[in-house]
């Protein structure tokens, strides 16, 4: 049979689609675009305007709520009706202080030997500490000779809250006689987070600056305070005081730390004309060849000193926003000038291979290869057409069988070790067993025998697939590959059919992710702990079994060893426990400290054992 006469898409198309194409493009680029800029622009500073008013209400409503707070436990004092010194009737006025949606992170009572005995409003539990004595308060109090208002103290870092916070306290005078002082910690933290919390995913990075160039709240502030207090701290004392707030250029942030050198941008007037657009500054920034913009908001009326809102996001936002509108107008252009012009002409004999291509196309997007009986695709006269609906015949022939292929091998084989067999050109399952150093995490539940005896078997079942589940993600996501699952027990292996590198830190950061999971979270309503053992050495990887039945595994004294340690987590009250030789390979061996020198079951010698910093 003669072939049949095929023609070239492109020489069909291209007449029509050059002219269409240049004019739609060119319309498009011309009208309208010179606006999006602006457009753009005005609508982030307007949204940003919205998060900084929010945050602005909700600070003055705290601090009025703590102040009504503080001078109605001052003036119950001063008539008689609540003594500090009855124990049962402050606790009774303090947790009926909780029950009132109470909005700070600590309160409570200073007695006159710097004792603050107060309670956390969330779960009414007790808090007592010994207050430093280089505490600010102590020296206002100092200077006091009678009833006063409250004050409010200067934001501070305190590693003992490890956020920041504001005191606000009010001296307690009951016949004229001093009893102590009532003190309130609110936590900028929590603001912070009113302004951070929901844009995690979107651009731009929220402060709030205080006193000119302090910096009361910034995603990085926290790191800043974890370290900035290790950094201090001498003494036990030392440890639990306030900590003066980072500047602008101790928080690692180079806009911020540049924003006094950002220039002034008009608003525009009709931004000017909302009310809530009052002190709102927007400025730009040009550091190092990117352009950044600064959106702030100044509130006057604080307790403590001026405070500055703001947000700061790249330019480059705006570019993006552009060049979608772009992308939108040519794509209309074309799309509405082709099927005018040209589907007239062409459309009912040349596009319906399209149409058989887009629907098997959009069957296999939706239903999936294994939901859905794809019929072949007809073939076509124009010559791409055709190549194409005989490629996506075969690429569904293909995928079928690929997919029917890693569905079943995955659930019995890691990733790596199915590649491996499927690259081999042979049927026989077997792969050359072969000699690695790697390093091998153990990983045992803890007191599962007594688990068992206490709860139903479907339970156990229930809990072990959830907690199988969540660790085998963490070894898979660092690299590891799990050989064996021996009743609660995990056998995991790295660099072993694999090439890693790094495989000594991926195996200690799995055992100390495992660690924190098991430990945040529970599992099927259970809460369990583990133990694990890490240990490198070199070993022997490959299938073991029947000729009709294989597993893959590896085998020697380093597995053993990696057991071994799991179980010495039980003497020594640890959670994790590894070997000399995985502490060398690490690439920051002061992770880990000693944590002993022992005699292994099966060793002549001693060996040295380590477990991970606190």
């Amino acid at each position: 049979m003669a072939e049949k006469r095929r023609y070239s898409v492109l020489t069909v198309l291209l007449a029509g689609f050059s002219v269409t194409s240049i004019l739609g493009v060119g319309i498009a680029l011309y009208v309208g675009l010179g606006a999006a800029y602006q457009n753009t622009r005005n609508l982030w500073v307007m949204l940003s305007d919205l998060d900084l008013t929010s945050v602005q209400r909700t600070m003055h409503e705290r601090m009025d709520n703590v102040g009504k707070r503080a001078v109605w436990v001052a003036d119950q004092v001063a008539s008689g009706a609540l003594d500090p010194s009855f124990q049962y009737g402050w606790n009774n006025a303090m947790r009926a202080l909780s029950a009132s949606q109470i909005d700070v992170m600590a309160y409570g009572l200073i007695t006159g030997d710097r004792q603050f005995i107060g309670y956390n409003p969330e779960n009414m539990s007790e808090i007592r500490r010994t207050l430093p004595s280089d505490d600010v308060i102590f020296s206002e109090l100092a200077h006091l000779r009678g009833p006063t208002v409250n004050h409010t103290g200067f934001p501070r870092w305190d590693p003992y809250f490890k956020q920041t916070v504001i005191a606000d306290w009010i001296p307690l005078f009951a016949d004229g006689r001093y009893v102590g002082t009532f003190i309130q910690y609110l936590s900028l933290s929590n603001l912070s987070n009113s302004l951070i919390r929901g844009r995690e995913d979107l651009p731009g990075v929220p402060f709030i600056l205080i006193a000119g160039n302090r910096v009361m709240a910034h995603p990085r502030l926290r790191e800043w305070g974890d370290s900035a207090a290790s950094a201090l701290v001498n003494g036990a004392d030392i440890a639990r005081s306030p900590i003066p707030l980072p500047t602008i250029n101790d928080i690692g942030d180079p806009v911020l730390a540049n924003i006094g050198k950002s220039e002034s941008i008009d608003i525009g007037d009709e931004s000017k004309k909302r009310p809530e657009a009052k002190n709102l500054r927007l400025s730009g920034l040009d550091l190092d060849g990117r352009y950044s913009m600064i959106v702030t908001k100044q509130m006057m009326n604080t307790p403590f000193s001026p405070i500055i809102i703001g947000i700061h996001f790249e330019e480059e936002l705006f570019d993006d926003e552009w060049n979608r509108l772009v992308l939108a107008s040519v794509m209309g252009g074309t799309v509405l000038l082709l099927s005018i012009i040209v589907a007239v002409i062409i459309a009912r004999h040349f596009t319906k291979p399209i149409r058989r291509f887009a629907a098997a196309a959009r069957a296999f997007e939706e239903d999936g290869i294994e939901n859905h009986d794809f019929p072949d695709l007809k073939g076509s006269r124009i010559r791409e057409y055709d190549d194409a609906a005989r490629s996506f015949n075969h690429m569904i022939k293909a995928v079928h069988d690929r997919e029917r292929i890693s569905s079943l091998f995955g659930k019995f084989l890691p990733a790596s070790i199915a590649r491996k067999l499927l690259a081999s050109g042979t049927d026989s399952g077997v792969l050359p067993p072969q000699q690695c150093e790697a390093t091998v995490l153990f990983v045992d539940i803890e007191g599962f025998t007594t688990l068992c005896e206490e709860l139903e078997p479907q339970q156990i079942i229930s809990m072990l697939n959830a907690y199988f589940d969540c660790a085998t993600g963490i070894i898979e996501e660092h690299g590891g590959i799990i050989t064996q699952f021996q009743g609660d027990a995990i056998l995991a292996v790295f660099n072993a059919f694999d090439e890693l590198h790094d495989h000594a830190d991926a195996a200690l950061d799995s055992a100390i992710a495992i660690q924190h999971a098991v430990e945040t979270r529970q599992f099927d309503g259970l809460s369990i702990h583990c133990r694990c053992g890490v240990n490198t050495g070199r070993m022997i990887a490959g299938n073991v079994g029947a000729s009709a039945r294989l597993s893959f595994t590896v085998h020697g004294d380093a597995v053993n060893t990696a057991s071994r340690l799991e179980r010495e987590n039980k003497e020594l009250g640890t959670r994790i426990l590894l070997s000399d030789s995985t502490r060398d390979l690490l690439s920051d061996p002061e992770r880990v400290v000693k944590a002993g020198q022992i005699q292994l079951r099966g060793r002549h010698t001693e060996t040295l054992i380590y477990t991970c910093r606190n």
